[in-house]
C-alpha cells in the first residue's frame, strides 16, 4: 500500500525531504504517492485529488505537523482510495521549532519561558547558524539540517519523543524512522 505524505507547510516539507533523501524513514520515496511530501492539509486539494485518482488503489495517509486539530475530510470520490482507518497523525507540538531548541540543548531555558513565549519566538531570539538568526525560512532549515547535519535532525526527532507527550491518536515522527 502506498503512502500519501501530507505536511503542514513548506518548512515541514523541507525536513521531510531531508529525511527522505537520507533514507531515514521506514519507507522510501518509491512508496510515496508522487514520490514526495505535499505541503497540503486537505484531500480536497486538486493536486492531491488528481494524484490519488490517478493511482486508484487504497493508500495510507501520513499527516505531519504541529497543529492537527483539523479533521481530514475525505471527499466522496476518494472514499474507495482513502479509509479513515488508514490516516495517521505525526506531530511536532507545540511547533516545529521545538526540534531546533532540542538540537541547541535549550530545553531547560525554553521551559522557563514557555508560558509566555512560543517556540517560534524563542528560536528567533536564541538560535543562530553560521552567523544567521533563525528566521522561519525553509532556506534556514535546509542549511541548518542539510548535508551531514541531517543526523542531528534524526537525533532531535528521537529526543523529542522522550521529551514531549501527545494525546493518544497523535504519533511521533520517530515512529516512522528506521
Amino acid at each position: 500500500m502506498r503512502i500519501l505524505l501530507l505536511c503542514e507547510g513548506l518548512n515541514e516539507e523541507v525536513l521531510l525531504n531531508l529525511l527522505l533523501d537520507d533514507n531515514a524513514f521506514c519507507f522510501t520515496r518509491d512508496d510515496l504517492i508522487g514520490r514526495r511530501p505535499y505541503p497540503i492539509r486537505q484531500l480536497s486539494n486538486p493536486t492531491i485529488k488528481s494524484e490519488l485518482q490517478h493511482y486508484g488503489l487504497p493508500v495510507k495517509v501520513y499527516r505531519v505537523g504541529d497543529k492537527q486539530n483539523d479533521k481530514l475530510m475525505i471527499p466522496k470520490d476518494l472514499k474507495k482510495i482513502v479509509s479513515i482507518n488508514e490516516i495517521y497523525k505525526y506531530c511536532t507540538k507545540p511547533e516545529l521549532e521545538i526540534l531546533l531548541i532540542s538540537n541547541e540543548g535549550l530545553e531547560k531555558e525554553y521551559e522557563k519561558v514557555k508560558s509566555s513565549q512560543s517556540p517560534k519566538i524563542f528560536a528567533k531570539e536564541n538560535i543562530r547558524y553560521n552567523g544567521r538568526k533563525y528566521d522561519q525560512s525553509s532556506d534556514f532549515l535546509k542549511k541548518y539540517y542539510g548535508g551531514n547535519r541531517v543526523k542531528k535532525l534524526i537525533q532531535n526527532i528521537k529526543k523529542y519523543k522522550k521529551y514531549k507527550r501527545h494525546i493518544k491518536d497523535e504519533l511521533y515522527l520517530a515512529d516512522i524512522l528506521k
